[in-house]
């Protein structure tokens, strides 16, 4: 039902634009290997968020966050370091850049430049780039995990999705608090190792993403489901979509000791079970938490 519910607000409105706009979704990488993916768009503005706003005020804003005004099948260009990188969007806006670079990338968080070929508008962001220093890296769910979406009950999913505005949500207790105990183990100065890895379709980016500032969650990356455009994630099968992504940054990043948070919803709990089997030297433990009784359990 949710899914219907986000694939007719795709079709209600066409939104107005004022010039060419890049969103970016994620930017992270090793000394040599970088990946961002990301959208071609036009710019859209939204008024300010308010704790007061109502059902509908909520429901108009996130249908035109949804429905993006798309820059179909263009050329784009990514800079890090001083070196380029080209490549070209999909028929939808959507483009993926995962690249092998030349030089040594520093340590930390580097700036990057996006253009469409063009087009004089620059998009400035940064990459988070995490050599092989030995680190503890969080790999964490989103809904019912980070905030309360009640995704085993399609309607209240759908409720909390759609008519709900990021201040209106509910953050899960002592999440924010374990983030924090857990990357503060790491040395000063070291780029965040939290990345959050939800189910949710890249178009809720926004949203997913002011939740997290309004909750002032440490820096992170966000790897969200390809959902639309080519090269799509599973769609259906979370267990394939999710191994696939943790298995990347495990190899991504080989000296990261991995803890890993999930839900009792969908099927965190046997996808990381099969991947601390797989990789029993690189994922520490996994916790699960209860959506019922909120109670969390670790599992080593």
């Amino acid at each position: 039902m949710f899914k219907k519910i986000l694939l007719l607000t795709m079709l209600l409105v066409s939104i107005g634009h004022t010039k060419d706009n890049i969103v970016v979704y994620n930017a992270y990488g090793n000394n040599h290997q970088v990946i961002v993916q990301g959208r071609m768009e036009r710019k859209r503005d939204f008024k300010r968020v308010s704790k007061d706003d109502g059902l509908f005020r909520n429901l108009w804003r996130r249908i035109k966050q949804v429905k993006a005004d798309d820059i179909k099948s263009a050329n784009i260009d990514f800079s890090i370091n001083n070196e380029t990188f080209k490549t070209k969007g999909d028929d939808e806006g959507y483009f993926e850049f995962n690249v092998t670079t030349k030089q040594l990338l520093p340590m930390g968080v580097q700036k990057i430049v996006l253009n469409i070929e063009g087009n004089k508008n620059m998009h400035e962001t940064h990459a988070t780039i995490v050599d092989n220093t030995p680190l503890i890296g969080i790999i964490s769910d989103f809904d019912d995990t980070i905030i309360v979406s009640d995704v085993s009950n399609k309607i209240s999913l759908g409720v909390n999705t759609m008519f709900k505005n990021y201040k209106q949500r509910t953050l899960v207790p002592t999440m924010l608090e374990r983030f924090q105990k857990i990357l503060a183990q790491n040395p000063k100065g070291m780029p965040s190792t939290l990345f959050i890895l939800s189910g949710s379709p890249q178009q809720l980016f926004k949203p997913v993403e002011n939740f997290l500032e309004y909750q002032h969650f440490p820096q992170h990356t966000l790897i969200l489901k390809k959902a639309h455009g080519e090269n799509l994630d599973p769609l259906t099968d979370q267990f394939a979509y999710k191994a696939q992504k943790i298995e990347r940054l495990i190899k991504l990043y080989p000296n990261i000791q991995w803890l890993m948070f999930g839900d009792s919803g969908e099927k965190d709990y046997q996808v990381y079970k099969a991947i601390k089997e797989k990789y029993p030297k690189k994922v520490k433990s996994y916790f699960i938490r209860n959506v019922k009784s909120g109670e969390i359990k670790e599992y080593d």
